[in-house]
Protein backbone atom coordinates (compact mmCIF):
# COMPACT_ATOMS: atom_id res chain seq x y z
CA UNK A 1 0.00 0.00 0.00
CA UNK A 2 1.18 3.30 -0.68
CA UNK A 3 1.99 6.06 1.66
CA UNK A 4 -0.84 8.26 2.47
CA UNK A 5 -0.33 11.64 4.15
CA UNK A 6 -4.05 11.64 6.30
CA UNK A 7 -3.58 8.21 6.46
CA UNK A 8 -0.72 8.65 8.60
CA UNK A 9 -1.94 11.55 10.38
CA UNK A 10 -4.58 9.57 11.59
CA UNK A 11 -2.20 7.36 12.68
CA UNK A 12 -0.36 9.65 14.87
CA UNK A 13 -3.60 10.73 16.04
CA UNK A 14 -4.16 7.78 17.89
CA UNK A 15 -0.88 6.88 18.64
CA UNK A 16 -0.66 9.85 20.67
CA UNK A 17 -3.38 8.93 22.83
CA UNK A 18 -3.88 6.72 26.01
CA UNK A 19 -7.71 6.64 25.99
CA UNK A 20 -9.47 4.53 22.96
CA UNK A 21 -11.26 6.88 21.30
CA UNK A 22 -13.82 6.47 18.28
CA UNK A 23 -13.65 8.35 14.60
CA UNK A 24 -15.45 11.51 15.23
CA UNK A 25 -12.80 12.10 18.43
CA UNK A 26 -10.12 10.79 16.14
CA UNK A 27 -11.23 13.04 13.23
CA UNK A 28 -12.02 16.01 15.43
CA UNK A 29 -7.66 15.99 17.07
CA UNK A 30 -6.57 14.80 13.27
CA UNK A 31 -8.06 18.08 11.65
CA UNK A 32 -6.06 20.05 13.81
CA UNK A 33 -3.08 19.13 12.22
CA UNK A 34 -4.95 18.19 9.07
CA UNK A 35 -7.46 20.70 8.05
CA UNK A 36 -8.42 19.54 5.32
CA UNK A 37 -9.39 16.01 5.85
CA UNK A 38 -12.80 14.75 5.73
CA UNK A 39 -15.08 12.38 7.83
CA UNK A 40 -15.25 9.99 5.40
CA UNK A 41 -11.43 9.62 4.72
CA UNK A 42 -10.52 9.44 8.64
CA UNK A 43 -13.10 6.36 8.70
CA UNK A 44 -11.75 5.06 5.23
CA UNK A 45 -8.24 5.06 6.94
CA UNK A 46 -9.12 3.69 10.37
CA UNK A 47 -10.60 0.58 8.58
CA UNK A 48 -7.30 0.32 6.15
CA UNK A 49 -5.00 0.91 9.78
CA UNK A 50 -6.84 -2.31 11.05
CA UNK A 51 -6.35 -4.31 7.87
CA UNK A 52 -2.91 -3.26 7.72
CA UNK A 53 -2.70 -4.86 11.68
CA UNK A 54 -1.26 -1.34 12.96
CA UNK A 55 -4.68 -0.72 15.02
CA UNK A 56 -6.99 -2.60 16.47
CA UNK A 57 -10.76 -2.31 16.60
CA UNK A 58 -12.56 -2.12 19.84
CA UNK A 59 -16.34 -3.31 20.49
CA UNK A 60 -18.24 -2.04 22.92
CA UNK A 61 -21.84 -2.75 23.89
CA UNK A 62 -23.83 0.15 23.09
CA UNK A 63 -20.78 2.39 22.07
CA UNK A 64 -19.66 3.53 19.10
CA UNK A 65 -16.29 1.22 17.38
CA UNK A 66 -13.21 2.47 19.46
CA UNK A 67 -10.04 1.91 18.20
CA UNK A 68 -6.17 1.28 19.95
CA UNK A 69 -2.73 1.91 18.37
CA UNK A 70 -1.26 -0.31 21.02
CA UNK A 71 -1.56 -3.74 19.15
CA UNK A 72 0.23 -5.97 21.73
CA UNK A 73 -1.61 -8.71 23.00
CA UNK A 74 -3.65 -6.89 25.81
CA UNK A 75 -7.11 -7.12 27.16
CA UNK A 76 -9.80 -3.79 27.77
CA UNK A 77 -11.71 -2.90 30.62
CA UNK A 78 -14.91 -0.97 30.28
CA UNK A 79 -16.34 0.90 32.98
CA UNK A 80 -20.07 0.83 32.87
CA UNK A 81 -20.62 4.04 34.66
CA UNK A 82 -18.01 6.81 32.88
CA UNK A 83 -17.78 4.27 30.16
CA UNK A 84 -13.48 5.04 29.95
CA UNK A 85 -11.56 1.82 28.49
CA UNK A 86 -8.37 0.83 29.97
CA UNK A 87 -5.84 -1.54 28.97
CA UNK A 88 -5.70 -4.70 31.13
CA UNK A 89 -2.61 -7.00 30.86
CA UNK A 90 -4.34 -10.27 30.12
CA UNK A 91 -0.97 -12.92 29.98
CA UNK A 92 -2.53 -14.96 33.21
CA UNK A 93 -5.46 -15.71 31.17
CA UNK A 94 -5.83 -19.29 29.75
CA UNK A 95 -9.00 -19.69 27.34
CA UNK A 96 -9.93 -23.21 25.77
CA UNK A 97 -11.32 -22.93 22.81
CA UNK A 98 -12.79 -26.48 20.96
CA UNK A 99 -13.87 -24.58 17.33
CA UNK A 100 -11.32 -25.32 14.61
CA UNK A 101 -9.87 -22.46 12.70
CA UNK A 102 -9.78 -19.77 15.72
CA UNK A 103 -7.25 -17.44 15.00
CA UNK A 104 -7.21 -14.67 18.55
CA UNK A 105 -9.95 -14.35 21.13
CA UNK A 106 -10.32 -10.50 22.21
CA UNK A 107 -10.73 -10.01 26.01
CA UNK A 108 -13.21 -7.49 27.18
CA UNK A 109 -14.17 -6.96 31.26
CA UNK A 110 -16.81 -4.97 32.38
CA UNK A 111 -17.43 -3.45 35.51
CA UNK A 112 -16.85 -0.57 37.52
CA UNK A 113 -13.39 1.87 36.87
CA UNK A 114 -11.06 2.98 40.04
CA UNK A 115 -11.98 6.49 39.27
CA UNK A 116 -15.56 6.31 39.69
CA UNK A 117 -14.83 3.59 42.38
CA UNK A 118 -12.81 6.71 44.26
CA UNK A 119 -15.78 8.73 43.93
CA UNK A 120 -18.14 6.93 45.92
CA UNK A 121 -15.83 6.18 48.57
Amino acid sequence: MRFSKQREAVYRTLYHTDTHPDAAWIYAKTRETEPNIGIATVYRNLNELVSLGRIKRISVEGCAERFDADIREHGHMVCERCGRITDVDCGSVSVSCSVQGVTRCEITLYGICNKCREKNK
